[in-house]
């Protein structure tokens, strides 16, 4: 066999190769949540209230890969009477980060990767990889535009008020309608979140739900699409921490359609049932 025969055969290869990856969202970016080893801590009026945090980052919930901290754009605590506070992330592989609690609430903690391109193409028979743009390239198969955000709900102590339902501002967000933390996994509730793409209710967003050791692999528990009004129904089913995983990818316009072919948000949700 001639080495052109070779190559030609290797493009159609690397080609259809290329398009299961596709196809079945294995190039997608790496997800990131956020993890709580107490999604609920007590509060005490002299010591108040203790957790800590550490990053999800990959394909396998609760741990994967390592996630670096250059990659971050935002890591930030919020809760509603005290406002905002940045967040110095641990040192570790997974970022393990020790909070304190000044009151008893609703906690948020949120996080946002800073945006970047990926672009897989071919050149000289031979397929490559380049985190940028695709402008100048030719024998593009994909390029994406992505943006990922991550929360996470702590409830430290009593609480009964309703600001966990409040949007914090990510670009893509999900909001929980019901407190997770009042919800009774024997029961089968449904709980109601809305998701947010730029302040507006993001219609028929494909959103994904699981919950700790369903499965060791990038397998989700449930699966459902956000109605016009941008609000979905997850079925909880299981005690324990979970997490909720919304997308949302869109045709670019102007001059990002010379630097890619597909717009990708991707934000989670994390929380636990007691």
């Amino acid at each position: 066999m001639n080495m052109i025969k070779k190559g030609k055969i290797g493009i159609v290869w690397g080609l259809l190769l290329a398009m299961f990856f596709l196809f079945s969202g294995f190039v997608s970016a790496h997800s990131l949540w956020i993890n709580s080893t107490d999604y609920a801590p007590s509060f005490y009026e002299k010591f108040g209230g203790m957790s800590k945090i550490y990053f999800g980052w990959g394909h396998r919930y609760p741990v994967a890969d390592f996630p670096d901290v250059k990659g971050f754009k935002e890591i930030s605590l919020f809760n509603e009477e005290l406002g905002k506070k940045e967040i110095a992330p641990g040192e570790g592989g997974f970022l393990a980060t020790s909070l304190s609690f000044e009151k008893p609430g609703f906690y948020t903690v949120y996080a946002a990767k800073k945006p970047g391109f990926y672009t897989m193409h071919v050149d000289n028979g031979k397929i490559h990889h380049k985190l940028g743009p695709k402008s100048g390239l030719k024998g593009v198969i994909l390029s994406n535009y992505y943006e990922q955000y991550a929360k996470c709900l702590i409830s430290v102590g009593e609480t009964n008020d309703d600001s966990f339902a409040k949007p914090i501002g990510q670009k893509l967000e999900i909001i929980p309608l019901d407190n997770p933390y009042k919800f009774n996994a024997s029961n089968g509730q449904f709980l109601r979140v809305k998701v947010l793409f730029d302040g507006k209710p993001a219609k028929f967003c494909k959103l994904y739900a699981t919950y700790s050791g369903f499965s060791s692999s990038d397998d989700f528990a449930y699966a459902t699409t956000t109605s016009s009004d941008g609000i979905a129904k997850i079925r909880i089913t299981h005690w324990g921490p979970w997490l909720l995983k919304a997308q949302m990818k869109l045709p670019p316009e102007g001059e990002m359609s010379t630097k890619c072919n597909t717009l990708s948000y991707t934000a989670t949700l994390t929380f636990e049932i007691p």
